[in-house]
């Protein structure tokens, strides 16, 4: 039972580690945000973070309450990011320039890097491919659901089936997908409307932060569901059906993808690792940098 916990628990260790290290290491300085903005900034990383934390490890740690249905485990990450977005929108309060005009032009792309929508056009990418290759290959169950994958044993008409990522799951999920992605943009499109600040250098600085952190609330997101899904398939690749025929003796068939089963779960947990890791990173980007200080003066000699 501990060895089980352990490898649960594995996933969001790294997790936690490379968040530190790339809060530590790999971010720029990063401003200082007043208190009900690094209040908001925790909450949109630190509860999805820990969210998806408890829904990966409860069902290991306490096994009574069984894993939550597959189409909980798809939803959560897409609902929990549309809250993080929705909460990094929220501008800062600061004080407005008065009588000193700023012309310069301030765009979304002023702010957005463009890694972050690449990233996410990416991964909604695969998930929208993978979702149609899945649904297009379930079946209806026994409730007229598309959750069911059935193969084929032998000749006698005899089928074998084991639940799949089908329509039941992905139709909904994709409609989340698609929400995130417009709310993400909403969120984006409001960060150059306000007018700047009284230091428009630490208001410009701030409004990146945001702009950042909201591309790391979606994508984290996505991979995370991705994740889900990934999973998902590689559970299914697993079937393996047998049956015995008067002619070639005993038979065993598995689905035409089942060598892909462990490279969809390894890739599974490195989209969990990776969504965790930058939600993790949000809530420690309300943590500003150390002011640095100056450079001691040296008299040099006459």
């Amino acid at each position: 039972m501990l060895t089980i916990l352990l490898l649960a628990s594995a996933p969001i260790a790294v997790a936690v580690i490379v968040a530190i290290g790339i809060r530590l290491i790999n971010l720029p300085p990063l401003p200082r945000l007043g208190a009900p903005a690094s209040w908001l900034t925790v909450a949109a990383g630190g509860v999805p973070a820990v969210a998806t934390a408890a829904l990966v490890w409860l069902p290991f740690a306490i096994p009574p309450l069984g894993f939550f249905d597959l189409d909980v485990r798809a939803m959560a990450p897409l609902l929990l990011g549309i809250a993080a977005v929705v909460l990094l929108a929220v501008p800062p309060a600061s004080r407005r320039r008065g009588a000193v005009a700023q012309i310069s032009r301030r765009t979304v792309m002023s702010f957005v890097s463009p890694r972050w929508i690449i990233t996410a056009l990416a991964v909604t990418a695969i998930i929208t491919i993978l979702s149609v290759a899945a649904g297009n290959a379930s079946t209806l169950d026994e409730q007229g659901r598309f959750t069911t994958y059935t193969i084929s044993i032998g000749t006698t008409g005899t089928e074998m089936g084991t639940g799949i990522y089908g329509w039941h799951y992905s139709v909904p999920a994709l409609t989340g997908v698609a929400a995130l992605l417009v709310v993400t943009a909403g969120a984006w499109a409001l960060i150059p409307r306000p007018a700047w600040g009284e230091d428009p250098q630490q208001d410009a600085a701030m409004r990146r932060l945001r702009a950042a952190n909201i591309g790391r609330a979606a994508c984290g997101a996505l991979l995370i569901h991705l994740s889900v899904v990934l999973r998902s398939l590689g559970g299914t690749a697993s079937l393996l059906g047998s049956t015995t025929t008067t002619e070639l003796g005993a038979v065993s068939v598995t689905p035409p993808f089942a060598a892909l089963g462990p490279t969809l779960d390894w890739c599974g947990v490195l989209a969990l690792v990776a969504g965790l890791t930058m939600w993790i990173v949000i809530a420690l980007t309300a943590i500003p940098s150390p002011a640095r200080q100056p450079a001691p003066l040296t008299a040099s000699a006459s």
